[in-house]
């Protein structure tokens, strides 16, 4: 695979699709390497025009690790996507980034928003207020990473159906993690992206300045990163797209591809239609677009009906989430070194 060298960090990234199609940056989250992002849904991206990226962060897969470095922050990770920008030679990109991955796309659309054309967050939220606080789910990721290989896949996997599979056999997951596992896993990287992650600065201000045009996705069964992450980003956000998803976790998958595919592409489609030269004008309290999902349906209708006193939690703009960081930071950071369930 090639590497783009960006000084401090060396990244390892993979395009794919036509060679024509417009470039779409794919973001992933916690610990989680480029291969994390699910072939099947990889090849509807690539049959919607888009060429894809995909890459390790700092301190996953094969990209540069940093055991001797000083703790980093989202936006240094938002810069080496920049790096990688600049390396590929793209003055900008549509970008999807998921869990983790979606706060570092957010950073990278507050500091460089010329490098943004579009910008869809998929389970994610403006600050670390919105993880869950769950003990006994930070318990599981606090648990050591074993030595022996078999044990340590067997970990992965339990630790991964914390994020709410859903439609994936036991023999293709065994064949992922061991894919993964095998690749190049660094449970102490891990470690490192958790610190960078939960100290990261709430970005409600910062959202509200957006102009790009951004897609918000969510599933109500969320575990993880409440689904009021979800509301509050699209909040923040003047003229934001809202897709809920009633029986959705914190996974990408596989029955909701194609719905996902539609809201990236139409998201991608509205700022190909954008006057970049005159920029039309955003009303600061504009109400996001809401699409509230069945996760067996394919409905597209626009519905508040599943709203759940969702205008106490960001629907509008004027009333948005604006929780204080919890003082978990420490607890939940500390010996985190499980899999890429954020």
């Amino acid at each position: 695979m090639p590497y783009a060298d960006l000084g401090r960090v060396r990244l390892c990234y993979e395009v794919s699709g036509p060679k024509d199609g417009e470039p779409l940056l794919l973001i992933h989250g916690l610990g989680a390497q480029l291969i994390a992002w699910y072939p099947g849904f990889c090849r509807a991206l690539e049959a919607a025009g888009f060429r894809l990226i995909r890459f390790d962060n700092r301190d996953v897969g094969l990209s540069s690790k940093c055991d001797d470095e000083p703790d980093y922050s989202l936006r240094d990770m938002a810069c080496d996507v920049v790096g990688l920008l600049d390396a590929l030679d793209l003055t900008s990109a549509h970008v999807v980034g998921q869990s983790m991955g979606g706060m570092i796309a957010q950073e990278l659309a507050i500091s460089e928003p010329e490098r943004v054309r579009s910008l869809c967050s998929i389970y994610s939220a403006p600050g670390a207020e919105f993880l869950t606080d769950d003990e006994a789910f930070w318990s599981v990721l606090h648990r050591p990473t074993p030595q022996d290989r078999e044990r340590a896949i067997g970990q992965w996997i339990e630790t991964e159906k914390l994020s709410g599979l859903d439609g994936f056999d036991d023999a293709w997951l065994r064949a992922f993690a061991t894919e993964i596992y095998d690749r190049n896993y660094c449970a102490q990287g891990l470690q490192r992206q958790a610190r960078a992650m939960l100290n990261a600065p709430d970005r409600h201000a910062a959202l509200a300045r957006l102009t790009m045009p951004v897609a918000v996705i969510h599933g109500r069964d969320d575990q993880i990163i409440s689904y009021r992450g979800g509301i509050a980003t699209a909040g923040a956000v003047p003229g934001a797209e809202l897709h809920l998803y009633a029986g959705m976790g914190h996974q990408v998958t596989p029955r909701l591809w194609d719905d996902f595919v539609r809201v990236i592409t139409r998201n991608a489609e509205r700022a190909a239609a954008d006057d970049r030269s005159s920029p039309t004008a955003v009303t600061a309290g504009s109400r996001p677009g809401v699409h509230t999902a069945d996760s067996d349906s394919d409905s597209d209708s626009d519905s508040d009906s599943d709203s759940d006193s969702d205008s106490d939690v960001g629907l509008h703009a004027d009333s948005r989430v604006r929780s204080r960081t919890d003082s978990r930071t420490d607890s939940r950071t500390a010996g985190t070194s499980a899999a890429s369930t954020t």
